[in-house]
């Protein structure tokens, strides 16, 4: 800003130095006026090439656009110098050359249309439309101030126009070509905010103009004092090189919404001001006996003309406006309503979608599907291709259902389908089942329970609850979907509640079958696990969407508790269709004492094989709520894990248990330790330690009589810090043990990074019965290893007495299982 202010003062000192040279030493000889001009324009034009070099894009463009003007220009001064050399005395009015003069003005249109373009406008718009309006707008200001101009000018100066006879329209195109350049460069600065380095070019070349005008409404009027046409020329070229000068315009700031709000009124009614003005000034003129001239008559066609051209223009503008307003929101309410990702609808549309369809009254079901550890997709192929796998899941469950169906993204890699009983536009069809049909669990406030068609087995461990396994599924062998087309349409409104549910369990199969297909990606064949939650509802349950979707995440959850990769329909409490069992739970944890909302400890003895002794029991959490009844404890951990209220479940059984353990005591006649199960997921949180020392000092319990289980249902995110935990629970003298070991997520690396005093082997290795091989030889190596570590092993699982006689003869010293007892209340616990 120092420097282009310098700029400036020193090129209005050297002007008025050659001027005054000129006037009163030389005594104006035309020659040299003619020569001055030559100069400045030739080293303005230099200026501009110099500058231009130095730029990019528009900033280049319209420099070189002036250096094309002012050599025009100047070349035109060159024939003066060249005349004025010849014949002095010549005839300075008449010269069919100086039309050429007009090419700077072009010049400078030109690239004031280009600056246009970069500068803010008002309302968004087309720029050449813009660029058109720009032009208008200019001119018609410009008309309008010309008729009243006209309406004062002295009898005499009209009189020296005329004396340019034939020349006269091209001598008065100079000025009014300067006063419509200037007039959009008004424009411009008040109606297009910039940052001020952007403004003080563009205020360079209204000063410019402002100097070409004067120098040209002199000359054309022959007013006096005479030098200021001369002056007037000096300075025209000197202020475009300095505004080709000026620093590079940084990129401007946002403006204001508020302001800018309430500036939209301006730039909108600013061209008719003058217009307006000018038809009032005319108008009381003719009433007083001054009609309007020819001329004045043809600027108000023009501006007629012009006023109707512009409404056309802003006719044209308001509609793409109200085009780009509806563009932009629709764009704003698919965003709002879908993933961004897959293109499905999120869980706001997810959530419209079912309460509209649970107000319809007609039969709706929920699927609520969990990629199984997607993480490792990401994690081994890159979160690119795990993108494209979600794609392509999306693709899949959009064909697995019926059209009338709503697939939606929740989020990460979870995904959910309404399936209601608007009819969909498709040819009825006969309903197809599956090919296979894989085994079926129905979870309930009873438990989990496995459908009638598939054998029994012993459950896993958490609880010791004899239910069945899940079968693993199919392995697909193809990489395209099984399912290629929509199941057929039903209409729901004669469809009785069990067709409905089979119906919506056997949709629920045809996308568990087609998601568990290996996707084929760029070569690759990705294999992807899925778990699904099924939960259906009738018109008459009064159930609300939020309820339906907890209840499908629950049964989902409850697949990954099982094994994951298979599907389980949420039947719904036995005591009553408006049980909600995570509402029930959150009440019973959190709305006082546990047991007093149905929480009890039943208790589990672990033997030692070798005269099958009890030597500890394990700690156990039931309940039984008095709306639901009986609750299964997978239902109930599964849902406590997910709501955050696990804790609350582990410090009632640790505190009652280590409550207990004197009456343990006193009926065996010799001290039992108590094994307590523990959520991994709480290893990395804050008071796991405190209420375990509150619950040792609360019962003065001795810290060696427990044992802190670390169950498997949730991977330790912060193995540092749980290894700090353990360590220091060890040495209150604490005894810490791996639950499942060999299944989940515990495994041999939790060995090495986490100090433990035992193992308690899965039922998956503890099998060593019926498959004396291969389960011998990993039970041996699990045994081999704990005791090098000095590690105790407890065998989990033990239904029989050759499974047990089996597991000691490999040296393994405790179990627990059925065969020794199973989970019981303390009173009906014998020694």
């Amino acid at each position: 800003m120092v420097i282009t202010t310098a700029r400036l003062i020193g090129t209005l000192v050297l002007t008025l130095g050659v001027v005054a040279f000129g006037e009163f030493v030389l005594d104006g000889p035309r020659v040299f006026e003619d020569a001055a001009q030559l100069v400045t324009g030739l080293a303005a034009a230099g200026l501009c090439l110099a500058a231009a070099r130095r730029r990019t894009g528009v900033q280049r463009t319209w420099r070189l656009i002036a250096v094309g003007g002012l050599t025009l220009w100047s070349a035109n001064r060159l024939w003066r110098v060249a005349l004025d050399l010849a014949d002095p005395a010549r005839d300075i009015h008449h010269r069919v050359l100086d039309v050429g003069v007009l090419v700077l003005p072009a010049c400078m249109l030109a690239g004031l249309l280009g600056a246009a373009g970069t500068r803010p406008r008002p309302v968004p718009t087309s720029l050449r439309r813009d660029q058109i309006a720009l032009i208008i707008d200019s001119v018609l200001i410009t008309g309008s101030v010309l008729a009243l101009t006209w309406s004062v000018i002295p009898e005499r100066l009209l009189g020296r126009i005329a004396d340019w006879g034939s020349f006269a329209g091209w001598a008065i195109a100079y000025p009014v070509a300067d006063l419509v350049l200037l007039t959009m460069v008004v424009l411009l600065l008040t109606t297009r905010p910039d940052s001020p380095a952007g403004r003080r070019p563009l205020r360079l070349i209204g000063a410019a103009l402002v100097a070409f005008g004067t120098a040209d409404a002199v000359r054309l009027t022959g007013a006096e004092p005479g030098w200021l046409q001369t002056a007037g020329y000096l300075l025209g070229p000197m202020f475009i090189a300095l505004a080709a000068l000026s620093p590079a315009r940084p990129m401007p700031p946002p403006p204001d919404p508020a302001p800018q709000h309430r500036r939209d009124w301006f730039p909108l009614l600013m061209p008719y001001g003058p217009v307006l003005v000018s038809g009032i000034v005319l108008g009381v003129r003719t009433l007083a006996g001054h009609p309007p001239t020819s001329f004045q008559a043809y600027l108000g066609w023009l501006g007629l003309g012009l006023v109707v051209t512009r409404q056309m223009i802003t006719i044209l503008d308001n509609t793409a406006l109200i085009r780009r307003v509806v563009e932009t929101q629709r764009r704003l309410h698919h965003q709002a309503y879908h993933d961004p990702l897959t293109g499905l609808a999120n869980r706001a549309l997810f959530r419209e979608r079912l309460v509209l369809a649970l107000d319809a009254k007609q039969p709706v079901a929920v699927l609520f599907a969990d990629l199984d550890d997607f993480k490792l997709i990401n994690d081994t192929y890159g979160h690119a291709m795990g993108d494209r796998v979600l794609l392509a899941i999306g693709e899949r469950l959009r064909s697995g259902v019926r059209p009338q169906d709503l697939v939606a993204r929740l989020g990460g890699d979870e995904f959910a389908v309404v399936l209601d009983q608007t009819p969909a536009p498709v040819v009825p069809a006969p309903r197809r089942r599956p090919a296979f049909r894989p085994r079926r669990y129905v979870l309930s406030a009873a438990g989990i329970r496995i459908s009638a068609d598939a054998p029994l087995a012993p459950l896993r461990r958490r609880t010791d609850v004899p239910v069945p396994a899940p079968t693993p599924a199919p392995t697909p062998v193809s990489a395209a979907p099984s399912v290629a087309a929509a199941p057929p349409a039903v209409s729901g409104a004669d469809l009785p509640a069990v067709l409905w549910e089979e119906e919506a369990e056997t949709i629920g199969q045809r996308v568990l079958a087609a998601l568990r297909e290996p996707y084929l990606i760029d070569g690759r064949s990705v294999s992807v696990g899925v778990s699904i939650g099924l939960v259906a509802a009738e018109p008459d349950d009064g159930l609300s969407a939020d309820l339906l979707l907890r209840r499908a995440d629950a049964a989902m959850y409850a697949v990954k508790r099982r094994g994951k990769g298979a599907l389980i329909r949420f039947t719904g409490p036995v005591h009553g269709p408006n049980a909600d069992l995570p509402q029930l739970l959150a009440g019973a944890l959190t709305g006082g004492s546990p047991a007093a909302s149905g929480f009890e400890v039943y208790y589990q003895p672990i033997v030692r094989l070798t005269d099958q002794a009890t030597v500890a029991v394990e700690a156990l959490a039931r309940w039984t709520d008095p709306v639901a009844g009986p609750v299964h404890p997978d239902v109930f951990v599964t849902m406590a894990e997910r709501t955050g209220l696990v804790a609350a479940i582990d410090d009632f059984v640790l505190d009652q248990a280590c409550a207990d353990a004197h009456e343990l005591e006193r009926r065996f006649g010799r001290p039992i330790a108590v094994h307590v199960n523990v959520s991994a997921g709480r290893l990395g949180q804050d008071g796991l330690e405190a209420a375990v020392a509150a619950a040792l000092a609360r019962h003065s319990l001795p810290p060696s009589r427990l044992v802190v289980e670390i169950t498997e249902t949730l991977r330790i995110s912060d193995m540092p810090r749980a290894a700090v935990v353990v360590a220091r629970l060890r040495e209150w003298g604490v005894r810490v043990a791996l639950d499942d070991f060999g299944s989940g997520y515990n495994a041999l690396a939790q060995l090495h990074g986490m100090p433990v005093d035992t193992v308690k082997l899965d039922s998956t290795l503890t099998d060593v019965d019926t498959a004396p091989e291969r389960a011998g030889a990993l039970c041996r190596s699990v045994l081999a290893i704990c005791a090098d570590l000095g590690i105790t092993v407890v065998a989990e699982g033990i239904e029989t007495t050759d499974r047990a006689a089996a597991l000691a003869g490999l040296g393994c010293p405790l179990g627990q299982g059925y065969l020794f007892g199973p989970p019981v209340p303390l009173a009906k616990l014998t020694p």
